[in-house]
């Protein structure tokens, strides 16, 4: 038996929101991964030991709301889509500082999924997912 939700048009999400979703999360998980990696290392801190606490919770809760950005885009929450904007936007100016200091490898691992998820988020599936009526 066919249900009208199986049917209606737009209620199947598209493939550029999981995409928006893996990239967001993995985005989110490397943050926090990194940073508490880069913490728990024995280096020389150029930080006082305040600093540095601030700084790892600065950028672990970073993570966590590229994480919850990702999860709320694929529930269909427009308005997640901003927040996802203006960070991937940061991402992108961000990936510039490392082409100029000569890392082009990790200015390409910046820039390319944040450009990927800035463009996702203007196609028509992708808005139509976050304009469709609340069930």
């Amino acid at each position: 038996m066919v249900t009208m939700s199986e049917t209606a048009p737009g209620t199947q999400r598209p493939a550029a929101v999981w995409i928006i979703c893996v990239i967001l999360l993995a985005q989110g998980a490397a943050v926090i991964l990194l940073t508490l990696a880069e913490a728990l290392a024995s280096r020389a801190q150029v930080l006082d030991a305040a600093g540095q606490i601030a700084l790892v919770v600065i950028y672990v809760l970073s993570g966590v709301v590229l994480m919850l950005l990702g999860f709320r885009i694929l529930a269909g929450a427009p308005a997640a889509r901003t927040p996802a904007m203006v960070l991937q936007l940061l991402l992108v100016v961000l990936s510039f500082s490392f082409f100029a200091g000569g890392a082009v490898l990790v200015g390409v691992i910046f820039l390319l999924p944040a450009a990927a998820v800035l463009v996702l988020l203007f196609t028509r599936p992708v808005q139509q997912w976050l304009q469709r009526p609340a069930a």
